[in-house]
């Protein structure tokens, strides 16, 4: 009986870890099941990076990221838009809104063009006369 409530115990930590190691040149991270923000959360603990969203950021994860920390933030942040500013000493991320097949897509503002009609063709004897000055 000991036995099985040891297992069981156990096998509820390996659901829900973030492990995270390394400097921000040769960053590892090792998530199971556990959601985005958590990951953010740890990266926040352990490094000089900050994020702002206004997303729940509860999408599960689980999966091992290894190399720059800002290519693991882009890799971690694959199916959100987001902009970072990465400095030096420093990463700030602001995560807009997740995309995928059921994403609205963003409005861009249509753009007028004013179109003015070609000049018409001269003839030799016009662009003579124009060269000259004495265009009309």
């Amino acid at each position: 009986m000991i036995l099985v409530a040891l297992l069981a115990g156990s096998a509820n930590q390996a659901f829900g870890e973030v492990l995270i190691e390394g400097q921000p040149e040769a960053v590892h991270i090792d998530a199971r099941d556990v959601p985005l923000r958590e990951v953010l959360d740890a990266l926040r603990a352990k490094f000089n990076f900050q994020y702002r969203s206004n997303d729940a950021l509860d999408t599960r994860m689980t999966g091992t990221f290894n190399g720059p920390l800002p290519r693991v933030t882009a890799r971690i942040l694959d199916g959100y838009d987001f902009a970072a500013n990465i400095a030096a000493q420093n990463i700030d991320v602001l995560i807009l809104r997740q995309h995928g097949p059921n994403a609205i897509p963003a409005v861009t503002p249509a753009v007028t063009i004013a179109r003015r009609s070609p000049a018409p063709v001269m003839t030799a004897a016009q662009a003579n006369r124009y060269e000259r000055g004495l265009a009309r």
